[in-house]
């Protein structure tokens, strides 16, 4: 089959590899469509935390937010047949550890990352096997192209979920990207009357709006603690949602939250110590709220774009064939062109 294999940091092939065996236990996946995601550009120029610590090496085969058609099944599988339309969980756990049977799978010290952590292999290709655990059908009026986006939609209401957001609440979310996106429409399902987004791309941020958020800067114009406190009455936010990465953004946060408020941080940083106003963050008594993937928040994402209240279809701007997945990776690195979710289709 072709694959995209990442070689080394910024090299990226198109090459013939073997057809995955399945186990008994797994299913091979046609794939239909996977989301370009800024994780894969951290793995392509070495950033990456699990590059920098040993737990991924070159040459990998990327990519964790997918769709496709199961083409063959294991004989031990029983939930799943040849034709079904499935997307499935990024974390793979071992199933049979004391972390993976109190369901936070995610955390699993055996665990691989389809697409990265540990090298198993990804969705950048024509075919993919997964273990049948961590599968989910796809509903009959969801495509492959929206199914690829059910993993960002599910790790962003992975983080409305345990950052508790509920009733009436003010939520700051920061990053106009595809995770921005969701989270804002996530937040607004889980009860928040006021959801203000910030992001860099005025086109971007007016999505945001008819999406649901309330209001929506642009940091490079507007002061986005000053503009947060008055979007409040003074009183600062009661959760931020950071999706940026971007320490000052953290910092921004903490200054933007009410006393008792909480963060939940939902991107890797690049600089992985970075200088915090600690000391206001103590006296706010506040929460901050660590997101890893999205365990446990496939089923009801499905759900609710299954029913329309999640709406992925405004954030696909771009789709390239697998092989030119370079130039696509080129054109979410660069920024030079106003895109949110860019798919490649094998």
């Amino acid at each position: 089959m072709k694959a995209i294999q990442f070689i080394e940091p910024w090299s990226v092939k198109c090459v013939d590899v073997s057809l995955p065996e399945i186990n008994q236990d797994e299913v091979l996946i046609k794939v239909k469509a996977v989301g370009v995601c800024g994780t894969d550009l951290e793995l392509l120029s070495g950033d990456m935390p699990h590059i920098k610590n040993g737990f991924t090496k070159y040459p990998l085969i990327p990519g964790h937010e997918w769709a496709g058609e199961i083409v063959e099944v294991g004989n031990s599988v029983k939930s799943f047949n040849i034709g079904d339309r499935v997307t499935g969980d990024v974390s793979i756990g071992c199933g049979c550890c004391y972390i993976c049977r109190t369901g936070r799978y995610n955390l699993c010290p055996n665990r691989v990352v389809v697409g990265s952590y540990r090298n198993k292999d990804g969705a950048y290709a024509e075919y993919l096997k997964m273990p049948e655990r961590h599968l989910y059908k796809l509903p009959d009026n969801i495509s492959y192209e929206e199914g690829a986006l059910v993993e960002p939609a599910a790790t962003s209401a992975y983080a409305v979920m345990k950052a508790r957001i509920g009733l009436g609440e003010k939520v700051l979310v920061i990053g106009d990207g595809p995770i921005g996106q969701l989270a804002v429409q996530c937040a607004k399902i889980a009860g928040a009357t006021k959801v203000i987004n910030v992001g860099s791309w005025d086109e971007k941020l007016e999505v945001a709006k008819q999406l649901g958020a309330d209001a929506a800067l642009n940091y490079k114009k507007d002061d986005m603690v000053a503009a947060a406190l008055e979007l409040t009455n003074g009183e600062g936010v009661d959760t931020v949602i950071e999706t940026s990465g971007n320490k000052i953004a953290f910092n921004q946060s903490i200054k933007s939250i009410r006393p008792g408020g909480k963060i939940a941080l939902l991107s890797f940083y690049s600089e992985t110590e970075i200088s915090a106003a600690i000391n206001n963050f103590i006296i706010k008594d506040a929460e901050m709220i660590g997101i890893l993937a999205s365990p446990n928040a496939f089923k009801p994402t499905l759900a609710l774009m299954e029913t329309g209240r999640i709406n992925v279809k405004p954030l696909i701007t771009h789709k390239f064939p697998l092989h030119q997945a370079e130039e696509a990776l080129e054109m979410v690195r660069s920024k030079k062109e106003c895109k949110i979710k860019v798919l490649l289709i094998p």
